[in-house]
């Protein structure tokens, strides 16, 4: 894995101790690097699927009022991600699975827990 990942998956882990300290606001570079886990949990190439209403949810909220370059940015991020879940191997695909399941897994939910989430009947 490259160093780049271990930093992203390094201000995931922050940025959700942070997030959940701090009702569930996170800065731009946290935001740009979680959407990397938005694109592996949504990827229809990275089996067993899991449900992606709560990352997809949180990332909405969060990035409601962000400058436009942070959306573009966090956007490529997780085409990106997603991107490399089509193209991977079988070793590849482990380590994405791997990342998708440990560092990302708290995110998958994030959106359920956030402010407005009770008003979705959710």
């Amino acid at each position: 894995m490259s160093p780049i990942k271990y930093l992203i998956i390094g201000a995931c882990a922050v940025a959700a101790t942070a997030a959940t300290a701090q009702n569930l606001h996170v800065n731009d570079a946290a935001y740009v690097g979680i959407a990397r886990c938005q694109g592996l949990i949504n990827s229809d190439d990275l089996q067993p699927r899991v449900d992606p209403t709560g990352i997809n949810r949180f990332m909405d909220l969060e990035g409601a009022g962000r400058q436009g370059t942070i959306i573009d940015q966090a956007r490529d991020n997780r085409d990106k991600a997603a991107h490399d879940a089509a193209v991977a191997g079988p070793d590849e695909k482990a380590h994405l699975l791997a990342e998708r399941d440990g560092p990302c897994r708290r995110w998958r939910r994030m959106g359920n827990h956030a402010p407005g989430a009770a008003l979705t009947g959710e």
